[in-house]
């Protein structure tokens, strides 16, 4: 027997995620928003963890970009990534690792790339609302890829500020996200 889901809006938000190829335009549709990405950290030349090295094809030695983000709904922040970016993958441009370096939004530089998106794991956190804008609700491991090179590896968390964001009868309007 299959039972009700008890938190309908948070099943339908992980199919999302995981269907799409960018979590800013994700959350963007789903709150009928649009939404800030704040830089808040980058590090150039840091060692890879080896999860991230092997998700991203490294060779030993190998440096990447840590980047950490938080994206806002107007003063709320709705979610958190961590990423990690291969800056001298063969898959980016010059003209783009340069940028990276400078501190370009990541989605903005590979979004004319066609970059895609894998949702690797979609987790969620809870079964019910917490009633606390900054409790995680779903954590998402994902891989950026060019052209079949894999180029980024992303851990997402969204947080349930993303629920008070949305109107409560757009919630009932479906909304399509092109996969």
């Amino acid at each position: 027997m299959i039972r009700p889901s008890p938190w309908p809006d948070l099943d339908r938000l992980a199919r999302f995620v995981r269907a799409s190829d960018s979590l800013t335009d994700t959350l963007a549709t789903w709150t009928g928003r649009g939404l800030m990405v704040e830089i808040l950290s980058r590090v150039d030349g840091a060692c890879p963890d080896p999860l991230v090295a092997d998700s991203l094809s490294l060779h030993d030695g190998a440096r990447v970009q840590e980047r950490t983000v938080l994206m806002r709904c107007g003063d709320a922040v709705v979610a958190t990534a961590r990423a990690s970016v291969a800056v001298d993958s063969p898959a980016l441009t010059p003209a783009i690792r340069t940028a990276l370096r400078g501190g370009a939004s990541l989605g903005d530089l590979l979004r004319p790339l066609h970059r895609r998106r894998v949702a690797v794991r979609v987790t969620v956190l809870r079964e019910h609302p917490a009633s606390d804008p900054t409790a995680p609700v779903l954590a998402v491991q994902a891989r950026l890829d060019v052209g079949g090179t894999p180029v980024a590896w992303r851990e997402e968390t969204i947080l349930e500020a993303v629920f008070a964001q949305v109107p409560r009868q757009a919630r009932r309007r479906p909304v399509r996200i092109a996969a």
